[in-house]
């Protein structure tokens, strides 16, 4: 009977550092997890479920979780697989997403007003041009500008850091365009 005890109490002590672990990564990754969510998925419904998808996968990994590689990387990698996945799974259902925004700012009379549009406008041209971006392209970009090394990235991605740097120049490069392209400004 004791023996039984003892193993109902590892459980439960098992369990509460497993949901502790959980939460303390939410409240340190929801950010760039729904950064990320935003720039695989357009609508707000489907990004908050791939948001929860992201919960549940990490909240399944968290006992596998040895510290074979750093903890963001880990949370990344397991993002990026899960939204690269969803975002899949959307187009092979033939769901088509809309493009009209899905709130509406009234200008304010505010002196700073008009460079709070076009710095919103080219963040929307940004983010709508990321997302357009091939997946592994969509994901270097996006582990940048999280502000991770290249060799982070290297882990997350499986590309040495010599393809990284080349790529990124050219997603950057290609982003430039595209997004002069979307101003008005030609190519």
């Amino acid at each position: 009977m004791h023996a039984e005890a003892l193993l109902e109490t590892s459980k439960a002590t098992g369990e509460r550092i497993r949901r502790d672990s959980f939460l303390e990564l939410i409240e340190q990754y929801e950010p760039a997890l729904r950064r990320l969510a935003g720039a695989y998925l357009v609508q707000a419904a489907d990004r908050d479920d791939l948001f929860q998808e992201i919960a549940v996968a990490l909240w399944r990994a968290i006992p596998g979780f040895r510290g074979g590689s750093s903890q963001r990387t880990w949370v990344y990698r397991i993002a990026h697989n899960v939204a690269i996945s969803s975002a899949a799974k959307l187009r092979r259902r033939g769901r088509t997403e809309e493009t009209m925004p899905e709130r509406f700012e009234h200008a304010s009379g505010a002196r700073n007003a008009e460079q709070e549009v076009l710095r919103s406008e080219k963040l929307r041209l940004l983010n709508d041009s990321i997302r357009d971006l091939p997946v592994t392209d969509r994901q270097i970009i996006l582990l940048h500008l999280e502000g991770l090394s290249y060799a982070e990235i290297e882990e997350i991605s499986g590309l040495s850091e010599t393809a990284i740097a080349t790529r990124l120049t050219r997603i950057r490069e290609k982003l430039r365009k595209t997004i002069h392209g979307m101003e008005g400004g030609g190519e």
